[in-house]
């Protein structure tokens, strides 16, 4: 920093920060980041021997990232100008839709990471995404469909409740499974008792490779209930 020390104690404390949080982002404490003077680069380095720059990240990652160092970068300017390195800036910062290219654990870790990075900042953000909305407490969730405003309720709520209840979908099943409990729900209203036990044997031997566990046991709960009538 051309012996300005004092600058060059800020600049490190940046890049302090910001290794911690890609330690974080990577799930490994060994995370490194490294800078080559030669090439002029930034390289992560993992402890499993994995060395990358930034462009060689997946788009998931790069989004992320994206968000996270703009975040820093204004911060820091902030910090600059009141000439305070210890100074936590408040206002407000608008997302939308942070989950774009985020696999579903990076989408869980978004909102509790940056709001514990920028505990000043009020995070507005515009997602189509039950991961992010639970992610985090002490937060409400608006449902623009309804109008209608979630409070910390939504931390405990599963996916799939979520996913009824704020975006639109039937059940938490995929549309295979829904089929299958179509035809289940028909052959229950079978006259022909011995007819519906033979096509409920033929659905889990043709269907079942498609069955979640969860949804198998519903399904052979209801050949049980049949074998039993016949049965008796």
């Amino acid at each position: 920093m051309d012996g300005k020390r004092e600058g060059a104690k800020q600049q490190e404390l940046f890049f302090a920060k910001l290794e911690d949080t890609l330690a974080k982002i990577f799930e490994d404490p060994a995370t490194k980041l490294e800078f080559i003077r030669e090439k002029f680069e930034f390289y992560i380095s993992l402890s499993d021997g994995r060395r990358f720059t930034f462009n060689q990240l997946s788009a998931g990652f790069s989004a992320f990232l994206s968000i996270l160092t703009e975040l820093l970068m204004r911060v820091d300017l902030l910090r600059k100008q009141a000439n305070d390195y210890t100074y936590d800036p408040c206002g407000f910062v608008l997302i939308d839709e942070p989950e774009t290219h985020l696999h579903l654990e990076m989408q869980y870790q978004i909102l509790p990471l940056l709001t514990n990075l920028f505990p000043n900042l009020q995070f507005i953000v515009a997602t189509h995404s039950p991961a992010v909305a639970s992610s985090i407490k002490n937060a409400t969730v608006f449902d623009l469909s309804t109008g209608q405003a979630l409070g910390d309720t939504a931390a405990g709520s599963s996916f799939s409740e979520l996913m009824q209840t704020h975006f639109g979908l039937e059940n938490e099943y995929s549309n295979v499974a829904d089929k299958i409990l179509e035809e289940v729900a028909e052959i229950g209203q079978m006259p022909d008792r011995a007819a519906a036990l033979a096509r409920m044997q033929k659905l889990l031997e043709e269907q079942g490779r498609y069955m979640s566990p969860v949804l198998r046991l519903d399904v052979q709960a209801h050949l049980l209930h049949l074998q039993r009538e016949q049965a008796a």
